[in-house]
């Protein structure tokens, strides 16, 4: 018999926690509960769970201030929080976000409701695990390859805003986990490439351009072999697709471009042009957002492009890149 699950409930309402619990062990879930995000944090590290639902207007500690803790800890983090609110949940999701809650429920929850949102979060601790497990074997192949790691084919930059441009355009939990490991990864066949080509100052020649464009393809053939990359192989390859269909390696036009490899390519043109290039100093934020906007609809994707101009992303990274210590969310 697989392992029965265990699940932290986080309500100050002893009569809510007691509804909850029951509904969740109907499910076939363990349960433990806590009534205020402080015990909640404390019963987390001591307990582990697999899950943890916790309220948002608590005495003591607010729902907000515990998931941050529980996202700040080591021993938690990788812990799927489930956020819980009586009021409207339009505000309380951009707090939820803002606190790196995985998911956002209003009360009272509706049995469905719950059993839906409850195993889509289980299921997203099972692609974290397997997602890291990926990462780990493509970093030691990477060592193998290049030993002196001079290729840089992981860009944390790339995957933390591709991840919240997924989470700005309402992806789910599980996709915004694929967006950050797609973003980190989506160079990875640069390894393959020769790294005084990849060093090169000044304009490639058509047949260095060709060659450039093969890293594409080497990183989902990489990739591809290990599970769950199946799910990256595809950001990989098409993140040099363009909207008008004049991209590589396929030509994909427009929706045919894979989700991924869109957040994807537009994360990448964005810290790209706000980073010092041999060739060029940066670009400002604002100028930044003003090239995108020009390929907005040949180059990008437009609803991706107007979801990053019309919020506070752009500058939130440029302060990360800087190097203030605020997270992007």
């Amino acid at each position: 018999m697989p392992e029965r699950r265990t699940i932290l409930v986080t309500d100050d309402s002893s009569a809510n926690r007691d509804l909850l619990c029951g509904q969740l062990s109907n499910l076939g879930f363990w349960t433990e509960a806590a009534n205020n995000g402080e015990e909640a944090v404390r019963v987390a590290r001591r307990l582990k769970p697999d899950l943890i639902l916790l309220d948002v207007e608590m005495p003591v500690m607010n729902g907000h201030e515990a998931c941050k803790r529980l996202k700040a800890d080591p021993a938690t983090a990788e812990i799927p929080v489930l956020m819980m609110t009586g009021f409207d949940p339009r505000p309380e999701r951009a707090k939820m976000v803002e606190a790196g809650g995985d998911d956002l429920i209003v009360k009272p929850v509706p049995m469905r409701d719950l059993q839906v949102r409850v195993r889509a979060l289980l299921r997203l601790k099972e692609l974290r695990r397997d997602l890291r497990s990926t990462q780990e074997s493509l970093r030691e192949l990477v060592k193998k390859e290049d030993p002196t790691e001079s290729k840089a084919p992981f860009d944390d930059r790339v995957a933390m805003t591709a991840q919240a441009l997924a989470r700005l355009i309402g992806l789910d939990a599980e996709d915004q986990e694929v967006a950050f490991h797609a973003g980190l990864l989506h160079d990875i066949g640069q390894i393959g490439l020769p790294e005084e080509l990849l060093n090169k100052q000044g304009t490639y020649t058509p047949q260095e351009f060709a060659q450039i464009q093969k890293h594409t393809i080497l990183g989902a053939e990489i990739a591809g072999p290990f599970r769950p990359a199946t799910v990256l192989a595809p950001a990989i390859r098409h993140h040099h697709e363009r909207w008008d269909g004049t991209g590589y390696p396929d030509k994909l036009q427009g929706p045919a471009i894979p989700m991924m490899a869109r957040i994807v390519s537009v994360a990448d043109a964005f810290h790209a042009m706000i980073t010092d290039r041999p060739y060029r100093p940066k670009h400002t934020v604002a100028r930044t957002l003003e090239i995108l906007a020009a390929g907005s609809g040949t180059q990008w994707d437009p609803r991706l492009v107007a979801a990053l101009a019309t919020s506070s992303l752009p500058q939130r990274i440029a302060g990360v890149v800087e190097g203030d210590e605020a997270k992007i969310a």
